[in-house]
C-alpha cells in the first residue's frame, strides 16, 4: 500500500502514496531506517512484499478465504475481481529474505520482492475454485474499497540484479501446496 495509486508495475523510484495509516506508517519506517543507513551505517534493507501466500497464513486473508469457502462448497462474496495483483509464494519470499541479510550491497535499499506478474483477482478465485472441484463465489458481491489501485503488481528487476533473485514457485504450485496443507489442516 505504500505506492497508493501509482501507475503498474510499481518500483522502487517512485514516490510513496500511502493510502492509510498504516500504509503511511510504513513509508515513515523505510525513512527512519534509511537516514539510520545514511547516517550510521546501520544495515538494513527495506523489502516490500506484495501479496505473500502459502501454509497457515492466517484465516483472515484472501486466499485462505476462497479456500475454505470452496473447501466448504459454500457460497460466499467477492468482488467483480478485476484487480490486478501479485502474489509471491512463502518460501520464495524467505529466500529474498536471507539473500538480502547476506549481502551488503543491498543495505540502505528499498526492494520490492514479489512473483513480477499481475494475475486478475476472479483468476486466482475461479483458478482456486477448479483446483479444489466445488465452492461457488458470488462475483461482484462485496464493493471495491474507497481508492483501491486496481492496478497493484511489482517490477521485480532490482531484486533480479541485486539480490540475483527470482521466484521459483508458480502461483499454480503454490496454490496446490495451500489447498494441500488447508485439506490436510482441516481432516
Amino acid at each position: 500500500d505504500e505506492y497508493g495509486s501509482n501507475i503498474a508495475p510499481q518500483n522502487e523510484n517512485q514516490r510513496e502514496l500511502p493510502i492509510s495509516p498504516y500504509s503511511c506508517a510504513k513509508v515513515a519506517s523505510t525513512h527512519f531506517l534509511q537516514m539510520l543507513y545514511r547516517t550510521e551505517k546501520f544495515p538494513v534493507v527495506i523489502l516490500r512484499l506484495f501479496l505473500v501466500y502459502g501454509p497457515q497464513q492466517g484465516n483472515e486473508r484472501f486466499i485462505p478465504q476462497i479456500i475454505k469457502g470452496c473447501l466448504n462448497d459454500d457460497k460466499f462474496p467477492v468482488s467483480h475481481g478485476a484487480q490486478l495483483r501479485d502474489f509471491c509464494y512463502i518460501d520464495d519470499i524467505v529466500e529474498a529474505i536471507f539473500l538480502s541479510m547476506k549481502n551488503e550491497h543491498c543495505f540502505g535499499e528499498v526492494i520490492n520482492i514479489a512473483s513480477g506478474e499481475a494475475i486478475c483477482i476472479k483468476e486466482v478465485v475461479k483458478t482456486i475454485q477448479k483446483l479444489i472441484g466445488f465452492g461457488d463465489p458470488q462475483f461482484g458481491q462485496i464493493p471495491y474499497r474507497v481508492e483501491e489501485n486496481i492496478e497493484l503488481y511489482a517490477d521485480i528487476s532490482k531484486a533480479n540484479k541485486l539480490l540475483n533473485w527470482s521466484p521459483k514457485i508458480t502461483l499454480q504450485d503454490g496454490l496446490e501446496e495451500t489447498i494441500k496443507f488447508e485439506t490436510d489442516y482441516s481432516a
